[in-house]
């Protein structure tokens, strides 16, 4: 019987701690798998030791030592375990439309196509774009002045509005129009300082001041991130060797008249110049009719195998070198040529600040839209990796990087 008692409180200090760390809202972002396993960790850790102070209060000695201290590793376990098939069954459901909500987009312009498009890619997130509100031409619901006909005949749960044009005086019409019919209101603006940047709230006896966010990356976190890269990068060196002799003994094969390593010049973190080493993928000279140019798909001046390594980012084996050196991190932003980095930086604003850590073999950037996205919006991914930075994004980043070589789903 005492165990049966025991247990009634183990199950409401469980939800209570769980209900506090939000494990029963429903998760959206990215790899929310790793927050699921994370959260579950530290919220199972708390519970536990909550449990043997109260224990130890209570001066119950009755129950078992042994049982309370393997309770802990087998209830996380268990928990992670069940959690895990459940998300993975209930992201599976979203992904297929299943419980998915409405939603319309305010605007007509090209970013809101963009908007439109990055709906439509990620159904994971419980959102199912029905058309566009305004004057688009293109699957158009109506017009703003009939909304209400609008969200009531499509059933309308979310409104985006992408529309730079649009007034204050509209908008806090619209969002009192929301409130009423309990709609989802979210502003989605094109000002790139705004997407750039993540605000502090604030405020002076009542008044609320909003602020600009400064980077993370204070000198400790510096360290640290230091720390693991060196630590990583000796790991995988060891683990990799047999293949990095493999492909050495390949290239020289294909192609005996060039270097195994090709060396390139990449602006790094501070502005400083250095240089970055690959498994050469191409016929030496490459550039020497072209000038400085961004590889393509099936590049005609590839070597045998010279695709393959790249499809499978196994040319990036040698940055392990550049990390060991401190030019590079394993997360940030991917590094540019100097030749690339002139032009860019006259041309879009604050394109230096990401010069303000250390590039990364992996990158936040590159994750969302690939080697071949316009800088104008690699910046903006490039500075919310700066400005929101963590271990546990790198660990995401680095994860989802890894799998991405491990199902070689890769590109040039």
């Amino acid at each position: 019987m005492k165990y049966r008692e025991y247990i009634v409180y183990v199950i409401i200090l469980y939800v209570g701690i769980f209900y506090l760390f939000g494990m029963y809202k429903t998760r959206k972002g990215f790899l929310i798998e790793v927050d699921e396993f994370i959260q579950a960790f530290f919220s199972v850790a708390l519970a536990w030791g909550l449990l043997i102070i109260l224990t130890f209060i209570r001066g119950e000695t009755q129950y078992s030592r042994p049982v309370i201290l393997l309770s802990w590793p087998i209830t996380f376990f268990a928990i992670a375990l069940v959690r895990g098939v459940i998300l993975k069954f209930e992201l599976t459901l979203r992904k297929k439309g299943y419980g998915n909500l409405n939603a319309a987009i305010i605007g007509s312009d090209d970013f809101a196509r963009s908007v439109a498009d990055r709906i439509e890619q990620h159904p994971s997130y419980g959102v199912r774009f029905i058309g566009f509100i305004g004057e688009s031409k293109y699957r158009c619901l109506g017009k703003l002045e009939d909304l209400m006909g609008v969200v009531s005949n499509h059933k309308i749960k979310f409104l985006y509005v992408t529309d730079k044009k649009m007034s204050r005086k509209k908008l806090l019409e619209l969002a009192a129009f929301c409130d009423e019919n309990r709609l989802y209101l979210g502003t989605i603006p094109d000002v790139f300082q705004i997407l750039t940047t993540s605000p502090n709230i604030e405020n002076i006896t009542g008044l609320p001041i909003v602020s600009l966010r400064s980077s993370r990356l204070t000198p400790f976190s510096l360290l640290l991130k230091r720390f693991f890269d060196i630590f990583f990068a000796l790991f995988f060196f060891f683990i990799l060797f047999i293949p990095i002799l493999l492909i050495t003994f390949l290239i020289k094969l294909v192609s005996p008249d060039g270097p195994v390593i090709y060396k390139q010049e990449r602006v790094g973190m501070g502005g400083r110049v250095f240089f970055l080493y690959k498994f050469r993928t191409m016929v030496p000279h490459a550039e020497k009719n072209t000038g400085p140019v961004f590889a393509q798909k099936a590049d005609p001046r590839n070597i045998k195998f010279g695709s393959l390594l790249r499809y499978t980012r196994f040319d990036e084996i040698p940055q392990i070198i550049n990390i060991l050196k401190g030019d590079m991190s394993f997360v940030g932003p991917r590094p540019e040529r100097p030749v690339f980095v002139h032009e860019y930086s006259k041309n879009i604003p604050k394109y230096f600040e990401r010069h303000k850590i250390m590039p990364g073999l992996a990158g936040w950037a590159q994750l969302h839209g690939g080697y071949h996205m316009p800088a104008e919006e690699k910046i903006k991914y490039d500075l919310y990796y700066i400005e929101n930075w963590s271990l546990l994004l790198d660990l995401k980043i680095s994860l989802r990087c890894l799998q991405i070589v491990l199902s070689f789903s890769g590109g040039t």
